[in-house]
């Protein structure tokens, strides 16, 4: 669809084929769309069954039928005058219901036969008798087999049908074609008038309007949005866990699996830690500039690094005093503490097993839902980000921070290719396919820069796109989101080791197993949230000897360094599932390919 980006014919209801001359002009142009057919043939489908709902509501002879292309979606709208009505389920069973009636007492006037005759015709027909009443039942039997159709493709569709009045006309939305490079576009988009904006706003706008604009609009904004999305964090990782647990047929099966899990997930964390600090040393991002000396330091970062990385206070504080606390607190780790014990319980009762079972996919459906209604926010919440980072970004410093960005992403890239050889080498897979198939999930994490908020994505990637089992990917992924910061121990190990060198402080081979010890004990307890990197560079900065104010000097860039990290941290989450997955049979190897 290059070429066209938008056609619009009308057609006349009082026509004779009208119906099939515009279900002939959407799949021409469909077809010029490089539309599938299969796609192309569920949408004519659909078209047919709204002209007929548009024709019996209408109060003009015209309709309209556009084609048009919108960040990568093909969308088919009709367009009529006419009375509001309802897609609901009851309003259509009505409809239909009256349909019905109108049908059926047509019949039995054109015959002659009242309601007691229409029923003893269906005995006479049982007895093969009563040829034209026969035809008057198959004729009934029929327009309900239709009803069942229209109903089955209605639901078919979802979200992908909407229907609104406004002002009289009757508007139908059908999207044959959902792209998917629809959210990078909208991306992109809002990357390219975030920077724009944030010159504008550095540069042009009054300093009083520019700060006005950060303080009463982006900030409140970014803060209300990343408040949505904590609500819903701690009821996902609840839910999609108890929900895992509950498709387990013993104990020892999840054993294993988690095992396995956990297992990989050390793995890949203990070689990130060692990709960041071989980088470091390889690069030596710091001999690019002084850069403390031309900071200037002008915010006062309050850095609690009271936080001690041990092992033993890690596990111990796995378990909460209260059932309550670790949702108001959002401690994932309690949290899938507590839905392990849940979904545990769940497969020892028996009477009310089912029922529960059901009622705890019915809240995790929901809050998946939730998720992914607030997550359509994002392209906004992009541009606000981008703007406020490029209005507070001190140019003089650009470019003794370009080594330490460099380092990073060269890190999380080499990152990604290990991801790819784990695949390849464990899990017999292509790895290419892989990336084709998470590519929505890679692209929406690096937006959110937080793995909680991306998870419930990627969930449904693994399950929808690579054909992994729900028993695996809905403890793996929420597991990962805290325990997997592979892009976190890169961004620890780089930015630690830069600032220390900057601040004159000597890191020898002596610290640097410390130090990477460190780091990794802080990727387990660390929150999937943006941010979350500036108190664990804290303690780590402390560790060194190094002055807390030094953060000032990442502070900058941090979000955009935020993107990749996180895109990294649920890159290796989905790939160490994909891999537990194939080993334990519970992926689908077609649906994978496909």
């Amino acid at each position: 669809m290059r070429k066209m980006q938008r056609r619009i014919k009308e057609f006349d209801f009082n026509k004779e084929n009208h119906i099939g001359d515009a279900v002939s002009f959407i799949e021409e142009t469909l077809k010029e769309a490089k539309v599938s057919n299969k796609s192309s043939i569920r949408a004519q489908l659909l078209v047919e069954e709204m002209i007929v709902l548009l024709s019996k509501y209408r109060s003009t002879d015209k309709y309209g039928v556009k084609v048009q292309k919108r960040f990568g979606d093909v969308i088919v709208t009709l367009l009529s005058k006419g009375r509001e009505f309802s897609l609901a389920e009851k309003d259509m069973r009505e409809i239909k219901g009256e349909n019905a009636r109108d049908d059926k007492s047509e019949s039995v006037r054109e015959t002659g036969l009242g309601e007691g005759d229409t029923r003893e015709s269906e005995s006479v027909r049982e007895t093969g008798l009563g040829e034209d009443d026969t035809k008057i039942s198959q004729e009934y039997e029929d327009k309900e087999n239709e009803e069942i159709i229209r109903s089955m493709i209605l639901r078919s569709y979802g979200e992908n049908l909407k229907y609104i009045n406004k002002r009289g006309t009757n508007k139908v939305r059908i999207i044959a074609v959902s792209s998917d490079y629809k959210n990078l576009i909208q991306t992109v988009i809002a990357i390219i008038a975030g920077v724009i904006f944030g010159l504008l706003a550095k540069y042009v706008l009054p300093e009083n309007i520019s700060s006005g604009l950060s303080e009463y609009i982006l900030n409140p904004y970014k803060t209300m949005f990343m408040n949505a999305l904590k609500i819903i964090i701690a009821p996902v990782i609840f839910f999609s866990i108890v929900t895992c647990f509950s498709q387990f047929k013993s104990i020892s099966e999840f054993g294993r699996i988690g095992a396995k899990i956990m297992g990989l997930y050390l793995l890949t964390t203990v070689v990130a830690v060692t990709i960041g600090i071989a980088m470091f040393h390889l690069v030596e991002p710091g001999k690019f500039g002084s850069a403390i000396k031309t900071t200037k330091t002008t915010v006062n970062i309050d850095v609690d690094t009271s936080y001690e990385a041990s092992l033993k206070d890690t596990i111990v504080n796995i378990v909460p005093d209260n059932f309550l606390k670790p949702f108001v607190e959002s401690d994932t780790l309690q949290l899938i503490f507590l839905a392990v014990l849940v979904g545990i319980a769940l497969g020892l009762i028996s009477e009310y097993s089912k029922t529960l079972s059901d009622l705890f996919e019915a809240f995790n459906s929901l809050f998946l839902t939730i998720t992914t209604l607030i997550t359509k926010l994002i392209p906004i919440t992009i541009f606000c980000s981008i703007t406020l980072m490029i209005k507070e970004l001190e140019m003089d410093t650009l470019s003794s921070l370009l080594g330490l960005i460099f380092t990073t992403i060269a890190s999380f890239m080499i990152m990604l290719c290990i991801y790819g050889l784990i695949l390849l080498i464990i899990g017999r897979l292509n790895p290419i396919t892989f990336y084709k198939n998470i590519r929505e999930g890679m692209l929406t994490s690096f937006t959110l820069s937080s793995s909680n908020a991306a998870m419930p994505i990627n969930m449904r990637i693994c399950t929808e796109k690579l054909g992994i089992s729900p028993r695996v990917s809905n403890f793996s992924i929420p597991l990962g989101a805290t325990v997997n910061m592979d892009g976190g121990c890169i961004t620890l190990s780089v930015m630690s080791l830069f600032l220390a060198k900057m601040n004159g402080v000597t890191v020898d081979p002596s610290t640097i197993a410390p130090l990477a010890i460190t780091i990794i004990l802080l990727s387990l307890g660390a929150p999937g949230v943006p941010g979350a990197i500036i108190v664990c560079t804290g303690v780590v900065l402390n560790q060194l000897n190094c002055p807390i104010e030094s953060i000032n000097f990442v502070l900058a860039v941090l979000a955009f360094n935020d993107m990749f990290s996180t895109m990294t941290n649920t890159t290796g989450d989905m790939a160490v599932t994909t891999v537990v997955a194939k080993t334990e049979k519970l992926l689908d190897k077609d649906k994978y390919y496909s």
